[in-house]
């Protein structure tokens, strides 16, 4: 399976620096993972501690931005460089290494890889994405059902591809999504 990645196409985080923050995971997070966020609790470490959000916590969540430093596992080891694949999809935030997320606010625009979503072949326009508990990935619900209460949401635009040019002829065409923020 891919690891899912987004594009920033306009969110607020852009431009105010208090809405981003440098985090640690204990576990591997794609971009456009869903996070819930708590301080460390101690004075200078401005690290925070990034988990799956839960049962009665799923607002106010943040999203982990695409891997700044491209690492790749293999066999358990850490290899670094885009020299290896220039796919970001070959790309995660590792487990206990730092990376960045954003705070999600209302009208935020952002497109997402299929593999952000967990069931991505049912998502069609109108339809909402949100937070579920105990997982980073985003929760499709049908457009006349909408958006749950207490939930972080974002409202799909439209559907469609991005390509990937392959070795050699041809282009894998990845399903993907731009979604607006409607409930943080």
């Amino acid at each position: 399976m891919a690891n899912g990645f987004i594009i920033e196409s306009a969110i607020e985080a852009q431009n105010i620096d208090k809405l981003n923050r440098s985090v640690k995971c204990a576990d591997d997070v794609h971009g456009g993972a869903l996070l819930a966020l708590a301080p460390s609790g101690v004075k200078g470490d401005e690290v925070w501690t990034a988990t799956k959000p839960a049962t009665g916590a799923l607002n106010g969540l943040w999203m982990a931005y695409n891997p700044e430093v491209k690492y790749l596992k293999i066999n358990g080891k850490k290899i670094s460089g885009w020299g290896i694949s220039k796919d970001i999809r070959d790309y995660t935030n590792i487990a206990g290494e730092i990376f960045d997320a954003f705070k999600l606010r209302v009208d935020d625009e952002i497109e997402f890889s299929a593999d952000c979503v967990d069931t991505p072949d049912d998502v069609v326009a109108g339809d909402y994405l949100e937070s579920k508990a105990d997982q980073y990935t985003l929760h499709r619900v049908a457009k006349n059902t909408g958006a749950t209460s207490g939930h972080t949401a974002l409202q799909v635009e439209w559907v469609g591809t991005f390509d990937f040019p392959q070795a050699g002829f041809g282009v894998d065409k990845v399903k993907c999504f731009r979604a607006v923020v409607v409930a943080e």
